[in-house]
């Protein structure tokens, strides 16, 4: 049996999904979380969760893969936001109208009641003609599994007597959220907020951070050298992987505050209200206000931005977004800038905080000048209010999991490849760095970095395996240059300018080949390429200049 969970954005389908199927998918309170059909097999009984949809005229490339799920489905689970029951009684009509079995499952009915509203499930069911839940998601799913849904005769009943909203008067902060004049402003903030906690010397990230970085390069490092008496694999272990793998794990700290700022902002609805607020703003640049979501989350991870472009109505507006969505510094940048920047910046808070900004502004200036045409927004404004515990750090844990398993796996094995390389003649003998392999093959790219100051052909390297993960570029340093960095502020701030406007990650790579085409995406990569040594060229004369 395929059992199908359809129903408005923002309902709550994936967290029905996530409870009926035991699985860990995204959620969010935002309109495209969900890009695509995800499907889970249970006991016999297929359930699928779809992106939300509003009609089956179809507003979106998302609303047309759900409506194509839903036509195929043995049981529909029209899944309904109960603070806005009224919005989906056209969506449920025409789910009616398909002539299969529909149960409706009503979700947030609690937050209904904290607000003075109501709603008579009997009443309801009545009215929809079709059996509707409020209960617990294991009580569903042993319905589902019985199938003993009990037909429910249609009646024509006032909407008053079923129904009551509440208490609709926003709150001093929602008010303030919603002001068009401080939205952008308190944006502002809670990044600024998120940066300060996350870098300045004396708050929890930069503390955290030291402590880990202390405890696994020097304590741990320390005594397997003393234990590893073979120099060749003290070295591989030691210099290759604690000092490169090992190192980059040391930024958890300040990467999960990052993320925990991030979900926080969705799961309050905050990111829900400030997107809706922005929206005109947005428009001045050829998008909507939807953008802000694609553009906050490539904070986190740019190839996760990517897909959230596929919820956007208008093709040329995904492209634009995809486009410019490299120039936000993701996750991963962060461990890169802060190993440049702090041998040079006691407190890195400040030009860390400039960075990001300024590739923020960088990807708006993308969208300006990418030509015209913007896009409608539609989309569901959630509630601003108190984050549920379970879900923020549900989030939390699959980020910083994610982060891990990447560096355990991806980061250390480049990590070894890259000792063996720098380690190895082209004899396939033991020697020194500066004849190894990897030197006489980044000797040869290294002159495309001396506009920059760069002359030794280890950063060289390291700035180019950013291509395929940018934690390697602060995880080969570390290998590389155990001792230090040593460079002067110019060529620092002009590797930094590089790292910031260069493309993303193959991950990111493949998310775009998958939305825009392969043709689209090696076009962007070319000229974010070129951009990036034009930045940092550029940056590298104009501090010279000055310093």
């Amino acid at each position: 049996m395929k059992v199908v969970l359809a129903g408005n954005p923002n309902a709550g389908k994936t967290t029905l999904f996530n409870a009926l199927t035991g699985s860990r998918l995204k959620t969010g309170n935002w309109h495209g979380v969900t890009t695509s059909a995800y499907s889970k097999t249970v006991d016999g009984v297929t359930f699928v969760d779809v992106p939300g949809a509003y009609s089956p005229s179809t507003y979106s490339m998302e609303e047309a893969a759900a409506i194509e799920e839903i036509k195929s489905a043995d049981l529909i689970i029209n899944v309904v936001d109960s603070l806005t029951l009224k919005n989906s009684f056209a969506f449920t009509k025409w789910l009616q109208s398909l002539g299969g079995r529909v149960v409706v499952y009503l979700t947030k009915t609690e937050k209904l009641k904290k607000r003075g509203g109501k709603v008579d499930i009997k009443k309801l069911s009545a009215c929809l003609g079709a059996p509707v839940y409020d209960c617990p998601p294991r009580q569903l799913k042993s319905e589902i599994f019985s199938g003993n849904f009990a037909s429910v005769l249609h009646r024509e009943i006032p909407l008053d007597e079923v129904y009551y909203g509440g208490n609709f008067n926003l709150t001093a902060f929602e008010r303030l959220i919603l002001n068009k004049y401080l939205a952008l402003a308190l944006l502002v903030f809670f990044i600024t907020a998120m940066f300060f906690i996350a870098f300045y010397p004396t708050m929890p990230g930069a503390l955290l951070k030291d402590g880990c970085e202390w405890l696994i390069c020097d304590k741990l490092g320390g005594w397997l050298s003393e234990k590893l008496y073979n120099p060749v694999l003290s070295s591989f272990v030691c210099e290759g992987l604690i000092g490169g793998a090992g190192g980059v794990i040391s930024f958890i700290p300040q990467l999960a505050i990052l993320y925990l700022f991030l979900t926080l902002l969705d799961e309050s609805g905050i990111m829900s209200a400030l997107s809706f607020v922005t929206d005109g703003l947005f428009e001045k640049v050829n998008l909507s206000g939807r953008a802000a979501f694609s553009l906050i989350s490539g904070f986190g991870c740019t190839a996760a931005a990517i897909a959230t472009t596929r919820g956007f109505t208008s093709g040329r507006s995904q492209r634009r977004t995809v486009a410019a969505l490299p120039f936000v510094p993701c996750g991963a940048k962060l461990p890169v800038f802060l190993t440049f920047l702090s041998p040079i910046f006691k407190d890195p808070f400040v030009p860390v905080c400039i960075l990001y900004f300024v590739g923020l502004a960088l990807s708006v200036l993308v969208c300006k000048l990418s030509g015209r045409g913007g896009e409608e927004m539609l989309s569901e404004v959630a509630p601003v209010g108190a984050p549920q515990l379970k879900p923020v750090a549900i989030k939390l844990y699959f980020y910083l999991k994610g982060f891990i398993i990447k560096v355990a796996t991806a980061v250390t094995a480049f990590c070894a490849v890259s000792w063996a390389l720098s380690h190895f003649s082209f004899a396939f003998t033991y020697c020194e760095t500066e004849g190894s392999m990897l030197a006489v093959i980044s000797k040869a790219i290294c002159p495309l970095f001396y506009p920059m100051g760069i002359t030794d052909w280890r950063l060289a390297y390291a700035a180019l395996t950013g291509f395929i993960a940018k934690e390697n570029v602060a995880a080969t340093i570390g290998m590389l240059m155990p001792n230090g960095l040593n460079l002067p502020l110019a060529p620092t701030l002009a590797m930094c300018a590089f790292i910031l406007a260069c493309p993303a990650c193959v991950s990111a790579f493949a998310a775009s080949v998958r939305e825009c085409g392969w043709k689209f995406t090696l076009k962007c990569f070319g000229l974010q390429l070129l951009a990036a040594f034009a930045a940092g060229y550029i940056t590298f004369f104009i501090i010279g200049i000055f310093v």
